[in-house]
């Protein structure tokens, strides 16, 4: 009996399969980590991009904004005028990865000058990290810090 010489064994093809799918999978398990990453980098973004034109038109217009975390227990962030009728400038959802920490300030104003009325920090806390969003006194400005 002649044997062919040009094929693989089904053994030799799932060995192979077999090694492709491990690779396969160790590639992917940290995926999901480097998304949420990547989620938490443009989310962080948004709220800076945000709080800068909550400070701008608080300037611009002469007219105080509010500007509230986590109201109510809620994941969402808004940011509304003072004055009557109340101007809505954002309202976003927070990731429901983080969770609210009793230490944050919940709210602030920017005032007319573009100042805040307090200083103080707003937690975003996540199983794997925290983040704080730090207001400094005086002159309204803010800044991220991971830890």
């Amino acid at each position: 009996m002649v044997r062919k010489e040009s094929g693989f064994t089904l053994l030799e093809m799932m060995i192979v399969l077999t090694v492709f799918m491990v690779c396969l999978a160790a590639a992917l398990i940290p995926l999901r980590s480097i998304a949420d990453n990547v989620n938490d980098r443009q989310f962080f973004q948004q709220v800076e991009r945000d709080l800068f034109e909550a400070q701008a038109y608080a300037i611009a217009k002469k007219v105080n904004i509010v500007v509230h975390f986590f109201e109510d227990e809620r994941n969402d962030y808004h940011i509304y005028t003072l004055e009557q009728p109340r101007k809505m400038i954002a309202k976003r959802k927070i990731p429901n990865r983080f969770i609210h920490d009793e230490r944050s300030i919940g709210s602030f104003t920017f005032l007319r000058t573009g100042t805040t009325n307090r200083f103080g920090s707003i937690y975003f806390t996540s199983e794997e990290k925290s983040t704080r969003l730090v207001f400094q006194i005086g002159r309204g400005r803010f800044y991220f810090v991971e830890e």
